[in-house]
């Protein structure tokens, strides 16, 4: 087997890192380590896919999107054994960032430096980018500035940290345009073999960096910097990227087989790194009543138990019914558990590989380090706040449609029956009920909940969700819509479809009593996001404990959930204990003893404080 073993320093502690022979790189045991270009770019651009892979693999699960059949209090999988995470040993995102892609890259530029080969030198750092986001979307303050000179580097601030990425992007966008860089003579060619994305096509590239620029300067939306200036740039930059001839989805193929050459979505689950890399669990994971139910239009198992439609064409290609076994659109309420009279083969096969059309989840699937959609809501995010109500809809309904196609069904197919009847019928009932008839009252809520089912399996879901603070009637948090100023529930669901599969038909769903989208009382049929059940009671006051004022001297809300993870516990609270400490990640207990301080775990990003008036807080819930 041929395998490539860097050595390098992060924290005091020695690592290595791997790939399966796919990656067609040398290394003789025996031999003294020696590396090259050559050898390293093919291993920093497989952990650049695993790395959007382990943001999403978390995140599926944190925002809600699936669960699990458990709700055990404790275990390695902290998203769906009880929401423990101090104790957990460590997140394979954070190993991810600092060893497996920083090192690696760190080792290749240096040696690309020596040679003058200063195009491998610009992906490393467009992938560093792309990297150093994820991490800090996920843990906040990191290492950065000093993460490889000592074995206590200085933990910059987030905002640090931006500024940095900020600065980065434009000075990487400069240099893909000087052509001392891209075609410095000393650069070697870099191949298909090194570069599985895009056999370095440095236009490519800098498309892919510049697609990284505009998911940055998102972040400032809702709250951080939401003006029409931002929107505007915003929008420009999305432009920029589509209309260029030299665009394409920057996307990782897998060839199948063993190990690492499958998927990490697909069914084989490889483990990268053994433990400290997560499997998937879409074998034994659970769509969740809010995804299922509530954003896709599953019918509520009280209709039909035994059949698989819904509202959302989307839905049968993400879950297909189990062989001779029913409840294609079972579900579940999130970390509740599986009742004990019921069977995992009840459930749905998340797999969904085998009859319909699903490109992540199979051994030859590809992860893609940023989709075409994402880049087409962003812009209409980016118009909605700007005003551009009508430029919005049409964005998110162009979006929407993109990745309709992904999952096998182009609009030209569709609508012109190729692909049959009843799929014909139910997208154009999806686009009438989620598009048509709410054309005039187009919001937020309508933008972000298809790019929630656009995002899924994406690292965004779960950042998209956390930018909006959880939004929901559940926990009262709105955000006013520029064009009518009321309050809108971002992740509130309206016109639940709960009616039967005989009415996919074409009718107007605001007219018809028989689809009951409305109540007996004529109010529309809504499902609100709500927080996870069983939350590890150490971390989460319940909304019982909290209206019964246990809580009320540490200013709890009733609805705080996960808004970012601790940094890793089996290196920084070894090695870098009092860099925590400095940035509040202990308390000190009644025995005088410093512990981890599970309130880290609920403190919101930068990007998702309060900064402007667009954001609705009832009084009654605090703003912690």
């Amino acid at each position: 087997m041929k395998k490539l073993f860097i050595i390098s320093a992060l924290l005091g502690a020695m690592f290595f890192t791997s790939c399966e022979d796919f990656l067609d790189v040398n290394y003789t045991k025996d031999s003294p380590i020696t590396t090259s270009v050559d050898q390293v770019l093919p291993v920093a651009t497989f952990y650049a896919s695993q790395i959007c892979y382990d943001h999403a693999e978390y995140g599926v699960y944190m925002c809600q999107a699936l669960t699990t059949t458990g709700k055990s209090q404790t275990g390695s999988y902290p998203y769906s054994q009880g929401w423990e995470f101090l104790g957990v040993n460590r997140h394979p995102m954070w190993r991810r960032h600092f060893y497996d892609l920083g090192a690696n890259i760190k080792k290749m530029n240096e040696i690309a430096e020596e040679n003058g080969n200063r195009n491998a030198i610009l992906i490393g750092r467009t992938i560093m980018l792309a990297s150093t986001m994820f991490t800090t979307d996920a843990f906040g303050d990191m290492p950065r500035s000093e993460v490889y000179q000592s074995a206590a580097p200085k933990y910059d601030s987030q905002q640090e940290v931006y500024d940095w990425m900020f600065e980065e992007a434009e000075e990487l966008i400069r240099l893909y345009n000087d052509p001392t860089w891209v075609n410095c003579p000393t650069n070697i060619p870099i191949t298909e073999k090194m570069d599985r994305i895009y056999a370095g096509d440095m236009k490519k590239w800098e498309m892919y960096c510049r697609a990284i620029q505009a998911r940055l300067w998102l972040r400032k939306l809702p709250n951080w910097d939401n003006t029409p200036a931002t929107c505007q740039k915003i929008i420009e930059m999305v432009d920029h990227v589509l209309n260029d001839a030299n665009w394409q989805e920057p996307r990782y193929y897998y060839p199948g087989g063993v190990t690492e050459s499958n998927c990490p979505w697909g069914p084989f689950a490889p483990k990268i790194n053994s433990w400290e890399s997560r499997d998937n669990r879409l074998a034994s994971s659970i769509p969740t009543t809010f995804f299922l139910h509530g954003i896709l239009g599953g019918i509520d198992k009280t209709f039909i138990p035994n059949r698989g439609y819904a509202l959302d064409p989307r839905a049968a290609r993400i879950f297909e019914q189990r062989s001779s076994e029913k409840g294609a659109m079972l579900h579940l309420e999130s970390n509740i558990g599986m009742d004990q009279s019921k069977k995992l083969t009840n459930y749905p096969d998340l797999y969904a590989s085998t009859t319909l059309t699903n490109p992540y989840t199979q051994n030859t699937g590809y992860i893609a380090l940023i989709t075409q959609e994402e880049l087409m809501f962003i812009k209409a995010e980016a118009q909605y706040w700007a005003g551009d109500n009508a430029g919005a809809y049409n964005t998110t309904m162009e979006a929407t449609k993109f990745n309709m196609e992904r999952y096998g069904m182009p609009e030209a197919q569709v609508t012109n029956g190729s692909l049959g009847t009843n799929l014909k019928n139910q997208y154009r009932r999806f686009f009438d009920i989620k598009f048509k008839t709410i054309q005039d009252n187009f919001t937020i809520a309508d933008i972000m909940q298809q790019k929630y089912v656009a995002m899924y399996l994406q690292p965004e879901q779960w950042t998209d969700m956390r930018r909006y603070n959880y939004s929901s009637s559940t926990n009262g948090i709105a955000y006013y819509d520029p064009k009518t100023s009321q309050p809108v529930y971002v992740y509130t669901v309206k016109h639940v479809h709960n009616g039967v599969p005989a009415q996919f038909s074409h009718r107007d769903p605001l007219k018809s009593d028989s689809v009951n989208f409305y109540d007996k009382q004529g109010n529309p049929n809504t499902y609100s996001l709500r927080r996870p059940y069983n939350l590890y009671e150490a971390y989460w006051c319940t909304p019982e404990d909290y209206a019964n004022g246990v809580d009320e001297a540490e200013g709890l809300s009733p609805n705080a959930w996960v808004a970012r993870l601790n940094a890793d516990t089996e290196t920084e609270t070894k090695y870098n204990k009092k860099e925590l400490d400095r940035i509040g990640y202990y308390t000190t207990n009644a025995a005088g003893e410093k512990i981890l301080d599970y309130n880290v775990l609920k403190r919101r990003m930068i990007w998702a404080h309060k900064n402007n008036d667009k954001v609705y807080v009832p009084n009654s819930i605090p703003w912690k």
